[in-house]
């Protein structure tokens, strides 16, 4: 990997509403390598490369990140196109960057949420010929790009990756009630994840992808991307960590090709505990039979149930033991 490259992408500031110069910064790496772009109304970016090597039955891997971030005190260096300082703490041997505020040299928010994404996806465009991705708006204040995506970009996609969680072993299987894959799309991918060091299956509240998986017909998932404390001044990016989510990446695409990996969605959506993973998965059981409105409800209280937990520093296991509770309870 390129850690110049890196530290330039997590250099820019970004915030929800105004991600202009990351935007940008994506465009001219975009007419540097001759890459197809565009952007929608609601300014999300699109980029398609290999458009002339396609043949008739083949179907784009796509990428995903967002390009905003929590961090509002970043707005006046956007006002002022003045950028991060990005800096290694020299605390880890795998390394550990931190951002500080120009002006004022403390520690602020490094937006590895999602820029660490951004970078992996761009990382990705080095590596291969036949490739899309989709950068999203606002995913942080409630995924409002995704939430208008492009209908016609998505037409030819076969599957997407999103890289937008924490850590390096992180694989969002379930987000705000939405499954991203398909158990046959899970043990396609299963293996060449483990061989990357990503076991972790996880239930989420939300990302771009969970818009994408209800919209369209094609498998999707997301994966961390090494960045840590996120959402906070202390937020960190873990070097090595990122690095794994670029050959995951890798890996995945170089394994599934340009195929089409049709979403096998389950109309009647169960929610039970499994003991051997960290998420909660959907079987055929008619213990839980919701209407769609209902279903809609259910997934939204869970979200809130995981987001409220999460923020308090309360444990992967209690949050697994609550939401168990809850929905034996509730419903």
């Amino acid at each position: 990997m390129n850690i110049d490259f890196l530290k330039e992408v997590l250099s820019i500031p970004s915030v929800s509403g105004d991600e202009s110069m990351v935007r940008d910064y994506i465009i001219e790496y975009a007419k540097k390598n001759s890459i197809e772009y565009y952007t929608d109304a609601k300014k999300n970016l699109y980029l398609t490369k290999g458009s002339e090597k396609m043949t008739s039955g083949e179907y784009y891997p796509c990428v995903v990140s967002h390009m905003d971030t929590v961090h509002g005190s970043h707005r006046e260096l956007i006002e002022t196109k003045t950028n991060l300082i990005i800096e290694d703490t020299g605390e880890s041997e795998m390394g550990e960057l931190i951002a500080k505020h120009p002006i004022t040299k403390e520690q602020t928010g490094i937006g590895g949420d999602d820029k660490c994404g951004v970078y992996v996806c761009l990382e990705m465009f080095e590596r291969f010929d036949i490739l899309k991705g989709a950068f999203f708006v606002e995913e942080e204040i409630g995924m409002l790009g995704s939430r208008h995506a492009d209908d016609k970009f998505f037409e030819n996609v076969g599957y997407a990756i999103q890289f937008d969680a924490p850590s390096s072993n992180w694989i969002s299987e379930v987000c705000s009630g939405v499954k991203l894959f398909d158990e046959d799309f899970k043990e396609e991918i299963k293996g060449t994840l483990n061989e990357c060091g990503y076991t972790k299956f996880s239930v989420d509240p939300f990302t771009d992808v969970n818009q994408l998986a209800s919209k369209y017909d094609f498998n999707c998932l997301n994966l961390g991307c090494g960045y840590y404390r996120q959402h906070t001044t202390s937020e960190y990016v873990v070097v090595e960590e990122v690095s794994d989510s670029i050959k995951a990446g890798y890996e995945l695409i170089t394994k599934l090709g340009v195929e089409k990996y049709v979403h096998k969605k389950i109309e009647k959506k169960t929610l039970v505990n499994e003991t051997n993973y960290s998420y909660l998965s959907y079987n055929d059981s008619e213990d839980y039979d919701f209407e769609s409105d209902e279903y809609d409800d259910l997934a939204e209280s869970i979200s809130n149930i995981v987001i409220d937990m999460y923020v308090n520093g309360v444990s992967e296991e209690e949050i697994r033991e609550e939401l168990a509770d809850y929905l034996r309870g509730g419903y």
